[in-house]
Order: C-alpha cells, then sequence, then structure tokens
C-alpha cells in the first residue's frame, strides 16, 4: 500500500509538469503575439510608416531597409536659397557613399557660392567632388537630361516657388519609364509660402519630404492629413512619404579634453533674436546665482565693480559662456567678463570654437523649436562631439538624440542656470535648498526629482570619444538607409 501511494505521488507530479510547461508556453506565445504584430509579406514600410519616429511603436528597423535596391541613380540637388547649404551638402555626402557603390550613378549639386568658407569644407571633407552649378540651369538641365530621376530641392519653402511650373511640365511631358521624385527637403512647418504647390506632385505621386527632426516630420504629417480631410484633395496628400535625415558632418580632428575638468566653458549658438532664444531670462538668472554662489562660478562678489570679476582664489577656472552666432545682443554689465560673443565666423574658427567647450546650452524661448522647425544647434552638438544640456521633451522631440551618449539630461523642474550650477559644483544642494515657506510646510522635495538630478550628476558632462563616435556612425548608417529609401521609391 506505501508503494502504491508513493506511485500515484509520482504520476500526480508529472502531470502536474506536464500542466505547468504547457501553460507557459501558451502564456509566452500570447505575450509574443502582441509583443511582435504579424506583418503581411506584401506590407511596404515607406508612406506614413517611413518616417522614423522615436516612440518604440512606431520605430522602422532601418538596419533591415539598409542593403535595399537603389533604383534611382542620377541625382540633382539645388537651391537657390543662399543657407541651408550645410544641411543639404549633408545629405549630399550621404548620397556620395550610398551611390559610390552603384554602377553609373551620378549626383550634380546647384547652388549659389558658399558663406563662410563652407567650400574648403566641402573640400577637405570630400561631401562632393564635381564643380558646383548655377541655379539658374536647373531647369535646362533636368529638360535635356531625361536621364535624371531624382530632384532635391535644398530649401523647398524658397525653391519649390521658383521651379514648380516649369519642373511640373517637364514631368507631365515625359513618359512613364522617366518619370522623376520631386524630394523637398523642409525647414519651418509655418512657412507655408511652398505647401499651394504639394497637391499637384502629390497627385503624381512625385513628391516625398525629408526633415530634419521627427518633431518636424510628425507636424507636417499633420497638415498634410488635415489637407486629405478637406473636400476635393483627391486623396493626395495624405500619402505623401515623411523621412528624416540628420545633418551630421565628420568633422576631423576634434580636440582631446581632459576627462577630468570641472564645467567651465559653455555655448549658446543661433542668431541673436530673442524670440528664438531666451537670452535676457538666462542672463538674469545667472546675475542672480552668481550674487548668491559667486565662488561656485569661480569670481569674486560683485562689492564696488560693476562686473563680477574672476577669482584668483579659485581652484577651477571660472564659469564663461560663449554666444556665437548674428545680429545685434546686449549683454549686461554684470556679465561682461562672464560672457563673450563670437560673430562671422567661418566654419574652420566656428568647430574649432564650439568643439572646444563643455556643453552646449539650447536656451529655446518658446515652442518652436519642438514642433515646428529644428533647432541647427543640436546637430552642431552631435557632429563636434558636445554634449547638449536636454530635457525628456528635448530627447523626444529630436529622437536622434535620445542617446545618453548625446545629451546631458536635466528635470524640465530644473532651469539651464540651476542645471550649470550643479553640474559645476557636483551638488544638487543649491537646487534643492528649500525656500523657508516651503520648509515650514515641512513638504519634501519631490523623490523623482530628487532621483532624476542625482542621475544627471551620476553621469556628469564628459563623454567617452569612442562612445561617441560609435554612436555618429549608427547615425550615419540610419541616413543611408533613409537614401536608400528615397531612391527605392519607384
Amino acid at each position: 500500500m506505501p508503494f502504491l501511494t508513493r506511485r500515484s505521488m509520482a504520476w500526480a507530479c508529472l502531470v502536474f509538469l506536464a500542466l505547468l510547461f504547457l501553460t507557459t508556453v501558451f502564456l509566452i506565445d500570447a505575450e509574443w503575439k502582441q509583443l511582435v504584430p504579424v506583418l503581411s509579406s506584401g506590407s511596404r514600410l515607406d508612406r506614413e510608416h517611413c518616417l522614423q519616429l522615436s516612440e518604440s511603436y512606431a520605430v522602422e528597423d532601418t538596419h533591415s531597409v539598409s542593403s535595399g535596391q537603389v533604383l534611382r541613380k542620377n541625382v540633382v540637388v539645388a537651391s537657390f536659397f543662399g543657407f541651408h547649404f550645410d544641411v543639404y551638402m549633408a545629405l549630399v555626402w550621404t548620397l556620395k557613399r550610398v551611390l559610390g557603390q552603384v554602377p553609373g550613378a551620378h549626383v550634380e549639386v546647384f547652388a549659389n557660392p558658399f558663406y563662410y568658407g563652407f567650400d574648403d569644407i566641402v573640400q577637405e571633407y570630400g561631401l562632393y567632388d564635381a564643380a558646383r552649378r548655377d541655379p539658374a540651369e536647373l531647369v535646362s538641365y533636368v529638360q535635356m537630361n531625361p536621364s535624371v530621376d531624382t530632384i532635391i530641392l535644398g530649401t523647398c519653402e524658397i525653391d519649390l516657388n521658383e521651379v514648380h511650373s516649369a519642373l511640373l511640365e517637364e514631368w507631365d511631358q515625359r513618359a512613364p519609364e522617366q518619370k522623376f521624385k520631386l524630394i523637398c527637403m523642409v525647414h519651418n512647418v509655418l512657412d507655408t509660402r511652398w505647401q499651394g504647390h504639394t497637391d499637384d506632385w502629390a497627385r503624381r505621386e512625385a513628391l516625398r519630404v525629408v526633415t530634419l527632426g521627427e518633431h518636424v516630420g510628425k507636424s507636417f504629417q499633420k497638415i498634410f492629413q488635415s489637407a486629405a480631410d478637406q473636400l476635393g484633395d483627391g486623396g493626395g496628400q495624405e500619402y505623401i512619404p515623411v523621412d528624416m535625415h540628420t545633418p551630421v558632418l565628420d568633422v576631423p580632428n576634434l580636440p582631446v579634453k581632459s576627462a577630468n575638468r570641472s564645467l567651465s566653458r559653455a555655448v549658446i549658438q543661433g542668431s541673436f533674436d530673442t524670440s528664438r532664444r531666451d537670452y535676457y531670462d538666462f542672463f538674469n538668472e545667472l546675475i542672480a546665482s552668481l550674487h548668491k554662489n559667486p565662488e561656485v562660478w569661480g569670481y569674486r562678489p560683485l562689492g564696488y565693480d560693476i562686473s563680477f570679476v574672476p577669482s584668483h582664489q579659485s581652484v577651477d577656472p571660472p564659469f564663461e559662456l560663449a554666444l556665437v552666432g548674428s545680429g545685434d545682443l546686449e549683454v549686461p554689465p554684470e556679465l561682461a567678463h562672464v560672457v563673450s560673443i563670437h560673430r562671422g565666423l567661418d566654419y574652420v574658427d566656428f568647430y574649432a570654437l564650439i568643439s572646444g567647450m563643455d556643453i552646449v546650452v539650447p536656451a529655446f524661448a518658446d515652442n518652436g523649436y519642438y514642433e515646428h522647425q529644428a533647432s541647427s544647434t543640436v546637430a552642431m552638438a552631435v557632429e563636434l562631439d558636445v554634449p547638449i544640456l536636454a530635457t525628456r521633451r528635448m530627447r523626444k522631440a529630436y529622437g536622434y538624440i535620445d542617446d545618453d551618449r548625446a545629451v546631458v539630461t536635466r528635470p524640465g523642474a530644473m532651469s539651464e542656470v540651476q542645471a550649470l550650477l550643479a553640474l559645476r559644483s557636483g551638488s544638487p544642494a543649491h537646487f534643492l535648498e528649500q525656500e523657508p515657506a516651503e520648509a515650514a510646510r515641512g513638504v519634501p522635495p519631490v523623490r523623482s526629482l530628487v532621483s532624476d538630478i542625482e542621475a544627471m550628476l551620476s553621469m556628469g558632462w564628459v563623454r567617452d570619444p569612442a562612445d561617441l563616435r560609435r554612436y555618429k556612425e549608427r547615425l550615419w548608417r540610419d541616413n543611408e538607409a533613409v537614401v536608400r529609401r528615397l531612391l527605392g521609391d519607384m
């Protein structure tokens, strides 16, 4: 009888284990189906899905399309606008890398002379090898060369108005096998001067849009979808594909900086337009912080002086803020020894100055750079290996910097000046000091906020050059995948 009991128990154990195994397999299978949606073999990762979004549910695997077939190989890149050449020539560089592997491929650039010595950058960095053509020759060149299958406009807000009618007529006259794609590089959602022409090209399924940031791409998608909702749209604009190309060059000979340095050099880069960057609020907060903590910033108390003067007793170099851009800006006298202004730099000097900084400060004034246009400051910081002081909101808007190697992440509740002070001192104490009224109420700081500040200080602002190189190489591969997608669209 005891033997039968033990045998029964053994069988019961085996049955239990079998049921447990089957249940586990069923649950894993159910979870897996939720995590990995089925995609039919005929589905195309194109059209509205081609935008590189940062959310996990919308990320396209760029590596899977990096080997896509290039079907268009005679490309024209053109712009009538005097600026943005650093943006569209970064795309030309990507085109060169991709089409360099395609027999018989050709790229022709039509543009006005570049400013600030950028022609030297083009040659030294090998962005483009041939001579540039006059943009006034663009239409006649396309008319005489029916092999041209792709036309990229570097600033479509300006360029499309110049050539819309002529190019549309040329497109209509061509045989079906000679039709070209028009690719619009766009910069600002609020600049609508060109958008009246999009419907003509969308109806012909001949238009693609390329932006410089995920947030700009999303805004354009909303505009196109809204247009599709209007009566008489004809179904074109809803299907305009939107892509994103990151204008990051491979800048050589970047300086090697000590890993043990204190944070002493920050830069705000961009036009001195106070509607775009909040210069005066930044100045006022910095002055208030200098009054309260002069020694932490490396300065003497103001005393009888008009300006804060560097302290010779400070162990670390005094904090300096460089403003690099164009236009007029009045710096408060208190900051005469703190702030320096740099205007009209050529690209060689610009790269040398910025790359020597410890951190880039965006100082955005409003929502424009989070919704309507992409700031060149972000790409500039990436290509020069200088971390940018960002919030989670900024990381999400500019998805390509949603990487700890590229940014120093401050909590949104902490201002840029407060974050710089904490990073320089290595302590959150100056920020976490409670006002007497708050202390009297006995309300401690939010734990998640304290945790985020500690994480920011733990990571610091010094980044490993090898990590930064790997990060940029990933961006360049993603750019190549975008170009292959553009040239693989028939």
